[in-house]
Formats: structure tokens, C-alpha cells, sequence
């Protein structure tokens, strides 16, 4: 009784589970079609509203933001793609189901123009019935809408254990005045635990234990694998990830199937760095070989005036003027305070900003300003927050008088007491000091008095 009782339970399940597989055909249809616009749109999203406030950032905050904006933007264009190539699939399928609800005999050799017979007896042996290709096409679907949700799922867990570890390094490491060093190291502890534990598990005892059957009686060897394996187990959540992967794994070609996975998790990372890289950069591409960026940093360049906006201003903290075109007697400049740049060697100029009498006097010693070459006294520059770019810093008048009409260079030097062989504060800058070259057009409405304080 106990055993028809088993069968009947199974059978029911084995109905329910028919009835709901009916349905998620439908299901994954809907899903698709509504997610892919917003995976697409997702990453454009991330890098607008982290460009509101980089500027603002802390240490700590900009890895997070960095590292998760990248590995959110990779996902999103990764998942995007799936998703796109599973709306077709399953689309196709439809049809075929429609052609052969039509059609069930499927292909009437008997009425193929063009081909001759030794082609039509090709193609007969060749070319499967609708029924095959249905099937295929549906097992195509269903798997790679598992996979999309496997991949989800583990590049998620990855990035936010990636991110707490950056985090974590690099504010330890900016104490030692070493944070990309820290975040090197950080990196090298996962890139231990997500790659080389799970291979030394994968050594001992799929194939050591596996071919020495008198090794499984080693206690010890027992216990490093177990406890590898649970070390191993820190890298993706395996009571979500394991029966999808497990599952397709051994139902498809399992070496196939396991670099298919590592390939897709490579390129989703690869492609979120390389769309993070196009946010921050001008450009990408290597054919500006006559002009690069280090032949147009003494050039115009947009993000010095305020009336040529674009998606790169608001991550970098650079001087700015209003307007290329200057007529009057003063050009008005904005020198952005970047706490992230500029606190440590802030700190270093005036000890803190507690410490620090006049805190304006201070941000003043952080930027030297010359107009061809003469001097610009920043004393009567004054706090400014602009709210339109998100910025706050300094902001003063650069002084037309006495110059000739025609292409001037305003020059802003950043830390400009930094020598080359100074101590560096911290690893993370790349340079002691930064020069900034702001041409401007100089054409005044009117005739101004040449200047003649210096004779």
C-alpha cells in the first residue's frame, strides 16, 4: 500500500511539474522581453548617479563605487545580451510550433524547386524534422535561461565580497599611505580563494582521491578537503548556484559547459572595466596617434569652460573658466576643492583642518595661478559652492588688463610647492603636482588701459 501510495504522490508531482512547465514558456517570454530594455539602460544609470557625487567621495566610497558601478555595468550588459539571444530563441520556437501545428508533415520533398535530386537526398539525410528542432530549440531556451539566473546570482555574491575586500585593503592600506598596495594584496587574497582553493580541491580529490582509493582513510587528507571545500564554498552561494550548475553541467558537455562559464565570467568582467574606462576617458580608441591626450593637455580641452558641458565634467576636479571667449577686464575662475585629491596634501600643508586658522587660507596655498606668465595673487579668491556642478572650492577673478587681444593662456598649477622628490603621501597619486593650460580668446569690447604697475 505504502508503495502504490509513493507512486500515486510521484505521479501527482510528476502532472503538477507538466503543468507548470506549460507555463514558464510563457513566463520567460515576459520576463525577457521586459528586462532587456532595462539592462540596457541600467549601466547609463549607475555612471550618472555616481558622477553626481565623485566629487564627494571618500576613499572608501570611490572603490565601492568604481568596483561595484563596473561589475553592475559587465552584469547588465552580459545578462542584456542573454536575454536578447533567449528572446529569439524562444521566439523561434513559437514559430516552429505554429509551422508545425500548420504543417505536420513538415518538408514536401516532393515539391522543393531548385533542388535536384542528388541535393534533395542530402538535405533528407542532413536537415531535421520540426519535431527535433523544436525540441532542441526549447532545451536551448530553458538552459540559458538558468543560466542567466546562475550567472546573476554568482557575479553578485562575487562583487560584493570583491568590493567589502577592496574596501577593506584599501582603507587599511591608506593608513600606511600604501591604498593601492592594500588593494593589491586584497585582490591577490581573493583571487587565492575564488581560484586556487578551489583547484587544490578539485587536485586532491577529484583526482587524487578519486584514482588512490587508500588515500579516502586518510583522516587528515580527509579533513584539508573538507576543509578546503568549505573555504571553496565562501566564493558563490552553492545551495543557489550548485543544482543549476550541477544540473546543466551534467546534462550537456561538462568541460565545454565549465569554460563556457569561466569565458562568460571573464568577458562579463572585462566588459564592465572597458565601459567604466569609456565613462571616465575621452576615448578608447589608439588611432589619436598624431593627437593623444598628452599632446591636447596644453590645448583646449571642454572641461575648462563652464559653457561647453559635457558627461566628463562632473569627474573631474579641474579648473574652470566661464567661457573661451573673454572680452572684459576680468576672467572668472573656479578652482574645485576634490577632498579625495586634495585632503592628504592639505593635511600636510596646514596639519588639519582643525588645526588649520583659516581654512580658506589654506585651500589658497593648494593652486598658483599666472596669466602669461605673470603672476595672479589668489587672495582675494573666495569659498564658492556651485550647486550646478556639484563642486565646492575656490572661486576669484584672473585680472585682463594690459594684454593684447588674441589667444592668452591662463596657467593653474595644483600643489605647486610639490617637488618631484618629495615624499609621497600615498601610492594612489600618480603625480606630485598637476598643470593645468586654459587658452581663452582674448577680445575685449572695448579699448582697456594697458597696464603699468610694473614700470
Amino acid at each position: 500500500m505504502k508503495v502504490k501510495e509513493t507512486e500515486t504522490s510521484l505521479s501527482r508531482e510528476s502532472v503538477a511539474m507538466d503543468k507548470l512547465r506549460d507555463r514558464t514558456d510563457e513566463l520567460e517570454l515576459i520576463i525577457s522581453s521586459l528586462t532587456i530594455f532595462a539592462l540596457f539602460s541600467i549601466p547609463g544609470w549607475l555612471f550618472d548617479k555616481i558622477a553626481d557625487i565623485y566629487t564627494h567621495l571618500s576613499t572608501s566610497l570611490a572603490i565601492a563605487g568604481i568596483v561595484g558601478t563596473s561589475l553592475l555595468a559587465g552584469t547588465s550588459y552580459g545578462l542584456a545580451v542573454c536575454f536578447l539571444v533567449h528572446l529569439m530563441a524562444r521566439a523561434y520556437w513559437v514559430g516552429l510550433i505554429g509551422l508545425r501545428s500548420v504543417f505536420p508533415d513538415g518538408i514536401n520533398w516532393s515539391k522543393t524547386p531548385g533542388l535536384g535530386p542528388l541535393s534533395r537526398q542530402y538535405y533528407r539525410d542532413t536537415l531535421p524534422n520540426l519535431d527535433t528542432v523544436i525540441r532542441s530549440t526549447d532545451r536551448l531556451a530553458s538552459s540559458l535561461f538558468a543560466v542567466i539566473s546562475m550567472l546573476t546570482l554568482s557575479i553578485l555574491w562575487f562583487g560584493t565580497i570583491l568590493v567589502l575586500i577592496l574596501v577593506i585593503s584599501g582603507v587599511i592600506g591608506a593608513r600606511f599611505g600604501l591604498t593601492n598596495t592594500g588593494m593589491g594584496v586584497g585582490a591577490v587574497i581573493l583571487l587565492v580563494v575564488f581560484l586556487c582553493v578551489p583547484l587544490l580541491v578539485y587536485l586532491l580529490d577529484a583526482q587524487l582521491l578519486a584514482r588512490f582509493s587508500r588515500l579516502r582513510e586518510n583522516r587528515i587528507l580527509v579533513g584539508t578537503v573538507s576543509f578546503l571545500r568549505r573555504i571553496a564554498g565562501l566564493a558563490y552561494p552553492q545551495r543557489l548556484v550548485l543544482p543549476v550548475q550541477l544540473t546543466l553541467q551534467s546534462n550537456t558537455r561538462p568541460v565545454a559547459f565549465f569554460i563556457a562559464l569561466i569565458l562568460s565570467t571573464m568577458v562579463i568582467v572585462m566588459v564592465g572595466n572597458t565601459s567604466a574606462a569609456a565613462w571616465r576617458n575621452f576615448t578608447l580608441s589608439e588611432e589619436f596617434v598624431y593627437l593623444d591626450s598628452a599632446q591636447v593637455q596644453g590645448g583646449l580641452r571642454s572641461t575648462y569652460y563652464e559653457d561647453m558641458p559635457s558627461s566628463l565634467d562632473r569627474l573631474r576636479g579641474w579648473p574652470r573658466v566661464d567661457s573661451f571667449n573673454q572680452g572684459g577686464s576680468f576672467a572668472r575662475l573656479f578652482l574645485p576643492y576634490h577632498p579625495l585629491r586634495d585632503n592628504l596634501v592639505l593635511d600636510q600643508l596646514c596639519g588639519s583642518a582643525e588645526e588649520a586658522p583659516d581654512k580658506i587660507a589654506c585651500l589658497r596655498q593648494l593652486w598658483a595661478v599666472e596669466i602669461d606668465g605673470r603672476a595672479v595673487s589668489l587672495e582675494d579668491f573666495e569659498a564658492a559652492e556651485r550647486a550646478d556642478l556639484g563642486m565646492r572650492g575656490l572661486i576669484g577673478l584672473v585680472p585682463l588688463g594690459g594684454l593684447e587681444p588674441g589667444l592668452r593662456r591662463i596657467e593653474v598649477v595644483w600643489n605647486p610647492s610639490g617637488e618631484e622628490d618629495a615624499v609621497a603621501l600615498d601610492d594612489r597619486y600618480t603625480q606630485v603636482n598637476s598643470r593645468y593650460v586654459i587658452p581663452i580668446a582674448f577680445s575685449p569690447s572695448f579699448e582697456m588701459p594697458l597696464d603699468t604697475s610694473d614700470k
